[in-house]
């Protein structure tokens, strides 16, 4: 969850990338780092999958005026084990699912959405304090798409849960899923303090 970092005078929040690797996670966070230009993209590897991490400022601090750090991670590849996305789910304010639009992979995404359910079980997260976003990602491979039988196949209410759809070469646009996760986080911060005071 946000954390305050008193002595910076920031807080800090973490935000998970998940969905079926080859869905476009990777990308999401070098777009994100290249957008904000305040962060490399760094990796690393656990359980035999890539870890792939960026942080930035938020261009806007919190209303009493604490900067926000935005940190990013996805995970590419197939980990050996689920463990590596439970790292990723512990303490995350935010989780934005990638979902590859192309139909063929429907069924895949379907799996590792109920394995993010078990994950997040496992990790304690709480779905009533976590933002969640999803993405159909890499529209331009399926033109026919009807979001509305993607949300059903995947069991989304819709209006439930706030969902973009971006196509993989319009990079200008591929953070916008974790954007708006992070919006609706500093939103839920304002929210508290204001109440606070």
């Amino acid at each position: 969850m946000a954390k305050w970092a008193t002595e910076s005078g920031e807080v800090g929040i973490k935000v998970a990338v998940i969905g079926q690797p080859g869905s476009g996670k990777g990308s999401i966070v070098r777009q994100l780092a290249n957008f904000h230009g305040q962060s490399a993209v760094r990796t690393g590897t656990v359980s035999e999958a890539e870890v792939i991490r960026t942080e930035f400022i938020w261009p806007d601090p919190l209303p009493d005026g604490p900067f926000v750090r935005v940190r990013v991670f996805a995970l590419s590849g197939r980990p050996c084990h689920q463990a590596a996305e439970q790292l990723l789910l512990v303490d995350s304010d935010a989780l934005v699912f990638v979902v590859d639009c192309d139909p063929s992979y429907i069924a895949e995404s379907r799996d590792c959405l109920i394995s993010l359910m078990a994950n997040a079980k496992h990790v304690g997260l709480n779905w009533a304090e976590t933002v969640t976003v999803m993405q159909y990602n890499r529209a331009e491979r399926y033109p026919q798409l009807k979001p509305h039988e993607l949300d059903a196949w995947l069991g989304i209410v819709n209006g439930k849960v706030a969902r973009f759809i971006t196509s993989s070469n319009d990079g200008e646009n591929l953070g916008v899923a974790v954007n708006e996760a992070v919006q609706k986080v500093i939103s839920r911060l304002s929210a508290k303090l204001n109440k606070s005071e």
